[in-house]
């Protein structure tokens, strides 16, 4: 279920936000007053059935929880101190209060301790084992400047320290000097880099497939052409014995509307899970940990800093509790 709120100083511009952030596929499910003006629940996606249009409109009215409430209301729904810390940290109201509500089902624990329980049951977990006399081919997608060539180093360097057998490649957009940094990080993981310009066909063989575990695939960060070089990279994977894994790089400094794009864009390819990055460059990472959930979508890994060895860290609901509720790792 995909429903994201877009506030703006007045319906036009709303709706002409909602449109530019998330086409024409765009559904408004609501609309409230805002502090800002005017504020609309969207949708991209179609509901399948009146239940799900409904769950739809329930998380929409979620959404409105802070701006549709009168004075008495919200006395009597003052935020607990679990909801303080996840709006603080980056949540939407909506997204707290849900959180609140169910942690405060768990009554044989305490509400900080049930939330970590919920919140850490809110994101799943990607996994990347050996694929049996197949190559895993892991596409780093995102934009330029989100830290997908140090997130491909850093996975590299994990991989190699674990004694599999990697390959590191590159769609470029034949930019000068835009190559420096994987090449660099390629001669330190000692693998070199394969590069595949704009108009170069790319072969499981090229790749380096079947030798190889695993191929870590730099992209251009040219989002709508990385796509659609992927899309064709899958097809012609498919068939020979390697496999395409796409990972989405989130800089956790972003805007929501830079991850909403992102998210709709990537729909057509094969998505195994996301990677968070910059996670030191931020105070509210729980922004981006919500809008992954809201996708539902896995995590593989969560990153800040630039150590290759110790700056990378395996998902699991430890890693997703600290970063809403600490609004940091531990």
């Amino acid at each position: 279920m995909k429903v994201h709120k877009i506030t703006a100083k007045n319906m036009r511009e709303a709706l002409e936000l909602a449109q530019k952030v998330h086409g024409s596929n765009a559904v408004v499910l609501g609309q409230s007053e805002a502090e800002e003006g005017v504020a609309l629940a969207v949708t991209t996606t179609a509901p399948e059935s009146r239940t799900e249009l409904e769950r739809m409109r329930r998380r929409a009215d979620e959404l409105f929880r802070d701006i549709s409430c009168d004075e008495e209301t919200e006395v009597e729904t003052r935020p607990s101190e679990m909801e303080e810390r996840l709006l603080a940290n980056g949540c939407t109201p909506g997204f707290a209060a849900v959180t609140a509500r169910e942690a405060l089902a768990l009554t044989d624990k305490h509400p900080l301790d049930a939330a970590a329980d919920v919140l850490g049951a809110r994101l799943q977990v990607s996994c990347l084992p050996k694929l049996q006399g197949k190559t895993r081919v892991l596409a780093f997608l995102g934009s330029s400047g989100t830290g997908k060539t140090l997130s491909l180093a850093k996975l590299g360097a994990r991989f190699i320290r674990a004694g599999r057998r990697i390959g590191v490649a590159a769609l470029t957009d034949e930019r000068p000097g835009a190559m420096a940094p994987l090449t660099a990080y390629g001669e330190l993981l000692g693998t070199g880099v394969r590069s595949f310009g704009p108009g170069d066909k790319i072969s499981a063989e090229q790749l380096g497939a079947p030798e190889l575990e695993a191929v870590l695939l730099d992209t251009s960060g040219h989002i709508g052409d990385d796509i659609k070089r992927l899309g064709a990279l899958a097809e012609e994977l498919s068939s020979k014995g390697a496999v395409l894994d796409v990972q989405l790089v989130l800089s956790a400094n972003q805007q929501a509307e830079a991850w909403a794009a992102l998210f709709e864009a990537a729909s057509v390819l094969p998505v195994g899970g996301c990677i968070v990055t910059k996670l030191d460059e931020t105070a509210r990472p729980a922004a981006v940990m919500e809008a992954i959930a809201e996708e539902s979508l896995a995590v593989s890994f969560v990153s800040g800093g630039s150590d290759l060895a110790r700056d990378l860290v395996r998902a699991n609901s430890d890693v997703f509790a600290d970063l809403f509720l600490r609004g940091r790792l531990s």
